[in-house]
C-alpha cells in the first residue's frame, strides 16, 4: 500500500503510485512530470498555497511522439455530489519535445488553468493519448465558466484512449504543520482509505445548468 510520510514545511510524499491511494477512477504508476517554476512535484507532495498559482509545466522522461490530452482535477471538490471532481485544466493537442521532454500546445486550452484554492484537497494531473482526428465533443459542457462534476472515469471510455501517466499533490498553506486533506466518505480525512464514489452519475441526477456529470 502507498504510505504517506509527514515532513516539515507542509510536505506529504507518496512514493509507490502516481494517483491518490484508493482512488480507483484513474490509476497508473507512470509518472507525468509536473512542475511549478523551480518546484518539481513528486506524487503526494503538499505544496504551499501560492506555488501552483500558474499553469504548470508538463514533461516526460520517456519519449512521447504522438499528441496528448492533459487534465487536472480537484478530486474532492464537492463530496456531496455523486461526481465530486471539478476541472482545473483541460489542454488538448499537447506534444512533447524529443530533446527536452517538455510539453507545448498550439491551441488554447478547452478549460484554461484555474489556480487551486481548496486547502487540503488532492489535485490530480492526468495524461492521455489524443485519438487521431480528435475534436472536442459538441456535448462536452466544460469550459472556463463551468467546471463542476467532471467524471474522470468517462475519459478513457468516451475518448477511447488509455491513461498514460499521472501525478498529484495536496494543496497546503504556508504553515508549519501539514493539513489533513479531504478524502472520500468524510468532509476531512487523513486519506483515501474509504471506498471512492462509483464511476457513473446516478440515474436522474441533473445539475443546475443541466449537465449530468458526463458528456
Amino acid at each position: 500500500m502507498l504510505s504517506l510520510l509527514a515532513a516539515a514545511v507542509c510536505l506529504l510524499a507518496s512514493v509507490l503510485a502516481q494517483t491518490p491511494p484508493s482512488y480507483t477512477l484513474a490509476e497508473t504508476d507512470q509518472t507525468l512530470g509536473l512542475s511549478y517554476g523551480s518546484v518539481s512535484v513528486q506524487a503526494g507532495d503538499t505544496l504551499p498555497y501560492k506555488v501552483p498559482s500558474t499553469t504548470p509545466t508538463l514533461s516526460t522522461s520517456t519519449p512521447l511522439n504522438s499528441t496528448y490530452i492533459a487534465i487536472i482535477v480537484d478530486t474532492t471538490a464537492n463530496l456531496s455530489s455523486p461526481i465530486p471532481a471539478s476541472l482545473v485544466y483541460f489542454q488538448q493537442s499537447l506534444t512533447f519535445s524529443p530533446t527536452t521532454g517538455l510539453a507545448s500546445a498550439n491551441t488554447s486550452a478547452q478549460v484554461p488553468y484555474l489556480p487551486p484554492t481548496s486547502v487540503g484537497h488532492a489535485y490530480l494531473a492526468l495524461l492521455y493519448t489524443q485519438p487521431a482526428g480528435f475534436a472536442i465533443p459538441s456535448n462536452f459542457p466544460y469550459n472556463d465558466t463551468f467546471r463542476v462534476a467532471f467524471n474522470v472515469s468517462r475519459v478513457q471510455a468516451d475518448f477511447h484512449t488509455p491513461l498514460l501517466a499521472a501525478n498529484w499533490f495536496v494543496l497546503g498553506s504556508n504553515c508549519s504543520t501539514p493539513p489533513a486533506y479531504t478524502g472520500y466518505g468524510t468532509a476531512a480525512s487523513t486519506g483515501f482509505a474509504l471506498p471512492t464514489h462509483g464511476p457513473f452519475v446516478k440515474a436522474g441526477v441533473v445539475y443546475a445548468n443541466g449537465a449530468a456529470g458526463r458528456f
